[in-house]
């Protein structure tokens, strides 16, 4: 774990050694992204559901499946527009994500849930370090625009899917 406090801290020194790590991006997928990603829905869930089970309940998995979502499109088309492989970006862009994922810990407590936009202001700075290793600086602004449009997407449909009213009459029913 030590790896995260130099990615954080130290980009433009961890991407060489990112570089030369043989683990597939499933094994990345595995170990961080559905263990980090875990952080924002859990705690969101503790926070809300005082507030509104239904939408507690609806919300937390509705976020999570959104974030591994997003980071299949975002490598997906990242890969074709930078001419990379899939698996380098989706590793890549695990990573990114760690500290968005971290400051998810703001979640737990609803009016400090604004302060979790500061690891979604730092990835961009992770993406900037990381696609200059890459060799990749005249693709920093699509690829800035990708991530930005992704995240709003993802913020807004789990807040939709979270409110809508079919599925917290769904919840009530089964919860007599």
């Amino acid at each position: 774990m030590m790896f995260i406090f130099k990615l954080i801290f130290k980009p433009s020194e961890y991407w060489p050694e990112f570089e030369k790590d043989r683990s597939s991006w499933q094994e990345y997928f595995f170990r961080y992204a559905l263990t980090f990603g875990l952080i924002g829905p859990v705690l969101s869930f503790i926070s809300l559901k005082d507030i509104s089970f239904q939408k507690a309940i609806i919300y937390a998995p509705a976020t999570y499946i959104a974030d591994m979502t997003v980071l299949f499109v975002f490598s997906f088309f990242t890969a074709k527009l930078l001419r990379m492989d899939f698996s380098t970006i989706m590793k890549f862009y695990i990573l990114v994500n760690i500290p968005i994922w971290l400051s998810d810990v703001f979640d737990i407590y609803q009016p400090l849930r604004v302060l979790s936009n500061i690891g979604f202001l730092y990835s961009f700075y992770l993406l900037y370090t990381g696609l200059r290793f890459f060799k990749k600086e005249k693709y920093i602004l699509p690829v800035f625009v990708i991530h930005l449009v992704l995240y709003v997407l993802n913020a807004v449909l789990s807040e939709v899917i979270a409110t809508n009213p079919i599925l917290k009459k769904m919840i009530k029913i089964l919860a007599f």
